[in-house]
Order: structure tokens, then sequence, then C-alpha cells
């Protein structure tokens, strides 16, 4: 089969029966369109799936250990491609296990990096404001730390289902749906924001820009969502609110230290793997030893009873 035919019943495969994003497909899209084009200027290059060999793999490994790329668009390249050769080899196109000859470097993933929980009080008292757009926005980042979802997943949301009983369902990776709930305070915010509105749109979350407004684009997009936080960063000194992800990291480590129930807040949050866990366990951990030295050092600091000062332990 012809690698680019190929490619597009890969894809296809991905969106229909695995039910992939669309920004996911596009990102893979362009992630084999990379390998292709590298393999074409090959002295002799393969343009059927069975003419790929071990040595067109390995040497696309090679250009990408050379290109100078980041670790991680490294890796994300190869496992595209070993993704797109296993299936290949599954549907017959690729005679040999090409994707068994692919090494994905390893990345140690980074710690979440979550407001604390002074700083998320502060991000939820702040005063947006009185009008519409306002009370969309205390109502957003109410419901984005009430519920960790992703902003796709709030963004996605209809304001038909939001009920007296604080609980909705979402539709998060993967076409997955799970339980998610709102605490009183988000409640009252959407309540609150829905009966300032005089519209009939069945978006949650509306977009008041005026350019999309003419256009009939009423949702709010997750640039604008970014766009919100940025404002609020800026008003509240919050620097680490650098995006509404940080609002679910938030979410998780803050559940995870209330309840030390890991697998509970993997299904608030929609982690299909359990091991995607191990970054929030990570940070309360560093901050309960945080709070061990601060014990520590409080009770070596110098005392005094009854006016005369105690050597430190």
């Amino acid at each position: 089969m012809e690698i680019r035919p190929a490619i597009q019943e890969y894809l296809t495969y991905l969106s229909v029966d695995r039910a992939r994003s669309g920004q996911t497909i596009r990102a893979y899209q362009t992630d084999l369109d990379q390998a292709v084009q590298f393999w074409a200027g090959l002295k002799d290059p393969p343009t059927d799936t069975s003419q790929l060999s071990r040595d067109a793999v390995r040497a696309y490994q090679r250009h990408l250990g050379q290109a100078g790329l980041a670790l991680s668009s490294r890796a994300r390249r190869l496992q595209t491609l070993r993704g797109f050769l296993r299936h290949g080899l599954r549907e017959g196109w690729v005679s040999d296990d090409l994707a068994a000859h692919i090494d994905i470097p390893r990345i140690s993933a980074p710690l979440p990096k979550p407001l604390t929980t002074t700083e998320a009080r502060l991000v939820l008292a702040y005063d947006h404001g009185g009008d519409e757009p306002g009370l969309r926005d205390a109502a957003l980042i109410h419901f984005l730390i009430s519920t960790g979802c992703r902003i796709s997943e709030a963004l996605a949301v209809k304001r038909t289902q939001i009920s007296n009983e604080g609980r909705l369902v979402v539709r998060g990776k993967g076409s997955k749906e799970r339980v998610v709930h709102l605490t009183p305070q988000a409640t009252e915010a959407i309540r609150t924001y829905l009966s300032a509105r005089h519209d009939r749109e069945a978006a949650l979350f509306l977009n008041y820009d005026r350019s999309s407004t003419a256009r009939g684009k009423r949702q709010l997009t997750s640039a604008g969502a970014r766009h919100i936080l940025r404002r609020v960063r800026r008003e509240t000194g919050v620097e680490a609110l650098k995006s509404p992800h940080v609002l679910r990291h938030t979410t998780a480590t803050e559940l995870l230290t209330i309840t030390g129930n890991v697998r509970l807040v993997q299904e608030v949050l929609g982690h299909a793997n359990l091991n995607t866990m191990q970054g929030y366990t990570k940070v309360v951990d560093a901050a309960r030893v945080a709070a061990y030295h601060e014990l520590a050092e409080r009770l070596a600091k110098p005392r005094k009873i009854r006016g005369k000062e105690l050597p430190a332990p």
C-alpha cells in the first residue's frame, strides 16, 4: 500500500475506532508527514509501506537526533511513527515488526505546578465585576477549580447540564464520560451568571467579543479562557496562574492533600492510567516534607521561659 494513503487510513482508524480528537489527529498527521518528507530525500526513497525497512526507520531516528529537537518533540514523533508501523503490521501493510526497532527517548515528566492554597483562595475571591462578562469569568474559574476539568471539557458544557444537585457529566479524552461535581460556591457563581443572561445560547460559557458575536460564534474559546486568566494573573499578582491547566493541577493536589486517595483523584480528573498521578503525589509529598522541616526549624529556635533563654535542643 502506498505510504500516504496508508497514513490517511491510519488516521481515519484513530478518529473513528479510537475516538481521538481532531487536534490529536492533526498532530499525528504533521509528525507522519515529516517522516515521509525525510524518506523522500533518501537515495532509494520508499513510496510503498512494503518498501519500508529497518534502515529507513533507523535513518529517520538518526535524523531526529541530529536535528537539535527538544527531547519531548523527538519522543513524540517517534511514538507517532511507532503507532503507525504497529498498525501497518496488524493490517499486513508491513511485513516486518519495524516498530520494535524504534527507541523512544526517556523523558522525566515535569512535576505539576499548582497554585498554593492561599493563591487559589485569592483567585476565587477576586471581584470580576457585576456585568455579564465579569460574572462569566467568576463562574468559569469556580467551575474549573471545583471540577478539575480540562478547559476543552469545561467549554463544551451546556447550560442545561447545570442542576441543583451540583453534578454533571462531561466528555473527556477518547469521548469517555465521567461525573464531576460543583461546590456550592461554584453552583452559586454559575447560577448568578445564568440569571444575568437574556440569550438562548446553549453554551454555558459565552464569548462577549464583538467580532465573535457578529459571526454568531458565541461559545467561549480556549484562547478566550486563557485571555481571562492572563488578566486575573495580572490583576491578582498570582504569577503561577499561567494557563487553565494550572487550575486542574490545583484541584488535583488539593483533593489529594485532603483525602490522600489517589484513585479518587484519578477518577475526578478522568485519567485512564494511575501512573499519571505520580506527579501530584510527589508534589503533595514534597509539601509534607517542607512542613516537617518548618516544624523542626520552629522547635530549634531559642525559647524563653520566665525571661531566660533556653538553648536549642
